[in-house]
Parts: structure tokens; C-alpha cells; sequence
């Protein structure tokens, strides 16, 4: 669902390609460039000496943006060898998605030509939305990429009872693939937004019993319960947003039988801003009918 491809920084070296190419990544495009080599920037800056002043300053500007369509990796790196040899290096001890390079002098299956990409090739193709089993593990796993990367993550679903262990088991796998990063970005925000319910008694106390023995320590989640606005937009949909990006999940954050499946689905950048502010922004659709903060101990 969410990819890292290699791509080579001196291909980068017109406004034209750079447009083009990074364009193409993004979470909601289920593609992101890998920091590899560390410098991987500063390759780029050295391969601008072609362009014009004009383009230069063009790329310089999109460059210092472009973070949100990265992803960091703990890498070797060899300066004797070029950056193709380097990545294929990479490739055999951790696999990229693809390399993609300007040619593919050894015949690797894993390294693509980028003037010959269209969304046809091979490797290059992503699905941004996937069918997946209602586990805990599974979901898991189709989300790790997105949990990896995010410094705030606001899980979103108006059906969350801490009383049933279908949710607390999704809940627990979700944070503990969090907290596995190694990528040195640090978690600043975790909160789970539900719907206030009058029939859950003691829907705090619960939360408190149950849910820090699932969370990593280090982890707060914020429990926020959300009261619909007479006449406003109805919460009925379930998201897992980041300051990255987010996704939609057609049925829920919970698991579900061993033959039950989920529809999950990138959201587009526009769909992505507008839910982030109505959940998360500074002028919210919902009203906060309650909150509760549990601090992980797992």
C-alpha cells in the first residue's frame, strides 16, 4: 500500500524530471523516496550544475518540501562505489520497492529505467487500495509503513469499546509497530477519537484498566469522545490520520472474524486535509463530550 523506491539523485538534475518524478510519490500515492544515501539531498544539489539559475532556485525550493514524500533508513554506504552499485547493494540486504535509475547496466530485476515508467511497469505499479483481513496482525501490517513514519497518529472510529477485546487487540498491534521505528523520528502525538455513547458505563475507568498494558511505554494515547453538533456532519467514518497522510477503513479499527475482510484506502491529499482539520484542526466539526489520557506501560 506504501512503497519506498531508491531513486537516483542525479536523475533530478532538470525542473522538468524533478516534477515529473517526484510528483509521483507521496503516501497518497503509495510511493515514497528513500533517504538513501543519507545525503541523498546533497546528491541532488551536486547533480544541478546543468540548469539554469531560474530552475535551480525552482528545485532548491521543492527540495527543502519534499520531506513529507521521504522516508529515512539505517544504511551502508560504500564512497568508492557510484549510487547504482550502492543500491543494489541495499536492495539484497533490505529490499527497496524498486531503484529506480537512469539505467540498469547490470540487468537487475529490481532496478527500473525512469524514462521508460508509466503505470503499467512492473514493480512501479501500487495499489492504493487493498483488501485486507479483519486481524489485528494483518492490519498491522498493511499500516506499519504509514505508523512508521508518522510523528502524530489520530486513529478515528465512532465504534471503539474499550470492554471488547476485538478493539484492544488492533489498538495494541497498531501502537506496538508504532514504537518499533529506527528511523529517529520521534512520536509527539497518539489520540483515539470515538463517539460519546451514553449506554458504555464507566468508559473512562475502563480505558484505564485495560488499555496501558496494551500501549508501549513511552506512548500517552488520548481517548477523545466526539458529540455530533445538531444540524452538522455526522461521525460515521473510520480513518487512521497522520501528519504524513491517512487512511480509510470501509468497516472499522477492529478485528473481525477469521473470514471477514476490510476495504483500505489512501486518501487523496485534498480528502486528507479536510478530515485531518475536522478531527484535528484548530476549528473542529464535533464537539468534545469527554477525554481521557492513559499512559502506556507495555
Amino acid at each position: 500500500m506504501i512503497y519506498e523506491f531508491a531513486l537516483e539523485p542525479t536523475l533530478l538534475n532538470s525542473w522538468e524530471r524533478f516534477r515529473y518524478l517526484t510528483e509521483k510519490f507521496g503516501v497518497s500515492q503509495g510511493r515514497l523516496i528513500s533517504r538513501y544515501p543519507k545525503r541523498w539531498k546533497a546528491l541532488v544539489y551536486d547533480a544541478l550544475g546543468g540548469c539554469s539559475e531560474i530552475d535551480k532556485k525552482r528545485i532548491e525550493e521543492r527540495l527543502v518540501r519534499l520531506d513529507d514524500r521521504m522516508m529515512s533508513r539505517t544504511s551502508e554506504w560504500e564512497p568508492a562505489r557510484d549510487w547504482l552499485s550502492n543500491a543494489e547493494n541495499e536492495h539484497a540486504k533490505r529490499p527497496f520497492r524498486a531503484i529506480v535509475a537512469a539505467a540498469n547496466p547490470r540487468a537487475k530485476p529490481e532496478v527500473l529505467i525512469a524514462d521508460e515508467l508509466d503505470e503499467n511497469t512492473p514493480g512501479w505499479i501500487v495499489k492504493r487500495e487493498i483488501v485486507v483481513a479483519r486481524q489485528a496482525a494483518d492490519l498491522a501490517n498493511a499500516l506499519s509503513p504509514l505508523l512508521y513514519l508518522a510523528r502524530e497518529i489520530v486513529f478515528v472510529d465512532p465504534h471503539f469499546d474499550p470492554y471488547k477485546p476485538r478493539a484492544r487487540a488492533t489498538l495494541r498491534e497498531f501502537l506496538v509497530r508504532a514504537s518499533s521505528r529506527q528511523n529517529g523520528i520521534q512520536i509527539q502525538r497518539v489520540e483515539f477519537h470515538t463517539s460519546f455513547r451514553e449506554g458504555i458505563a464507566e468508559f473512562d475507568a475502563e480505558c484505564q484498566r485495560q488499555l496501558p498494558q496494551r500501549i508501549p511505554a513511552g506512548i500517552s494515547l488520548r481517548v477523545v469522545r466526539l458529540r455530533e453538533r445538531a444540524g452538522g456532519e455526522g461521525f460515521h467514518n473510520r480513518y487512521i490520520l497522520t501528519d504524513r497522510g491517512g487512511v480509510r477503513l470501509a468497516w472499522g479499527l477492529d478485528e473481525g472474524t477469521v473470514a471477514q475482510t476490510d476495504d483500505l484506502s489512501l486518501l487523496d491529499d485534498g480528502l486528507f486535509r479536510t478530515r485531518w482539520d475536522q478531527y484535528c484542526g484548530t476549528n473542529p466539526v464535533f464537539d468534545i463530550a469527554g477525554e481521557v489520557t492513559i499512559v502506556g506501560t507495555l
